[in-house]
């Protein structure tokens, strides 16, 4: 019983190691199946093969002379670092030898002065010293003639003793200042011939809102004046009230002519009739306007000094270039000095 029980245990081990042997080779047999399906998917699949630009004759013709220049350019610039390069060599050498020339004076130099008497060598400085003193002079003598030729440029401003500035109130005299030229203006005689006329000419005002009137000339000016309705908030018993009124809006006083009156040279010359206006007036009473324009600012200035030399007050009224003299009821007074 027991022999037999021996052999059936050992067969049965046997078949073990087969089966495990069996299903190796069914394994690597799998393996190399798909192996070989991939391998041959591998050379099925078409191989790509890019595509060649066509590229024509004058493209080619035109790479080539591109080509052509870039080598010419890369062989100029070794010829150039080269020729740099013994440039250099040569600089270096040449200052090489200088510095060994320059070291070998100053040796024989300084030898030399050893070898001097003191003496002698007093004298080296001295002369050394007069040298640099002699330049120092011929610099200082240079600069001293740089400072006689720059002259200054002095002006003069003229002081006159009337720091305060007042508000024209009484007689009033204008004249007007262009170009050099200063003529009357007869503003009051206009202005009194505006009133007459202006009281003629009111019933226009029921058609009009606004009207445009020109009298003169008188000594060579015409004023050109306008009416219309101005309202006025005034106050009342019954609280503020709107009122409507008949007002001058605006003057203007238009010359004849451009260039008109007297050279301000002539004006104040004795017997001009600039001065014959003047001293029709009094001093203390009275105050010169001057209406000035931007090139005449200059001689303002010298008929101002000659009107505060005679006493008067003298006032300047600038106009921008290309404007009349004007007024309104809303303008400022002239300011005297």
């Amino acid at each position: 019983m027991s022999k037999r029980q021996t052999k059936e245990i050992g067969i049965g081990g046997l078949d073990s190691f087969q089966d495990i042997v069996a299903n190796l080779v069914g394994i690597l047999i799998i393996l190399v199946i798909v192996v070989m399906m991939r391998a041959r998917d591998a050379l099925v699949e078409p191989v790509v093969v890019p595509e060649v630009a066509q590229v024509s004759q004058e493209q080619l013709r035109d790479a080539e002379v591109i080509a052509e220049r870039v080598e010419d350019s890369v062989i100029e610039l070794d010829d150039t670092v080269e020729r740099q390069t013994l440039e250099l060599k040569y600089r270096k050498s040449e200052r090489d030898r200088i510095l060994r020339a320059i070291t070998l004076s100053e040796s024989e130099l300084q030898t030399q002065k050893e070898t001097l008497s003191d003496e002698s060598q007093s004298s080296l400085e001295l002369t050394s010293q007069y040298e640099a003193m002699s330049q120092e002079l011929g610099q200082l003598i240079r600069s001293r003639q740089v400072l006689q030729q720059m002259k200054p440029d002095v002006h003069v401003i003229e002081h006159m003793p009337t720091p305060m500035a007042k508000t024209v109130f009484g007689k009033e005299m204008h004249f007007r200042l262009n170009h050099g030229r200063v003529s009357y203006v007869p503003f009051d005689e206009l202005v009194d011939r505006m009133q007459r006329d202006a009281q003629s000419k009111v019933h226009k005002l029921h058609q009009h809102p606004r009207i445009i009137e020109t009298i003169g000339p008188v000594s060579g000016y015409r004023l050109r004046y306008e009416l219309g309705y101005t309202n006025d908030v005034v106050k009342t018993r019954s609280g503020p009230r709107l009122q409507q009124k008949i007002e001058m809006l605006k003057l203007e006083l238009i010359p004849v002519e451009n260039a008109m009156g007297e050279s301000v040279t002539t004006a104040l010359a004795d017997g001009s009739q600039f001065l014959q206006y003047i001293k029709r007036t009094v001093p203390e009473t009275t105050t010169v306007t001057v209406w000035v324009y931007p090139d005449s600012f200059d001689d303002f200035r010298r008929i101002k000094t000659t009107l505060f030399g005679m006493g008067y007050a003298c006032a300047g009224r600038p106009l921008p270039e290309g404007l009349y003299i004007s007024a309104s009821p809303h303008g400022t007074k002239s300011v005297r000095q």
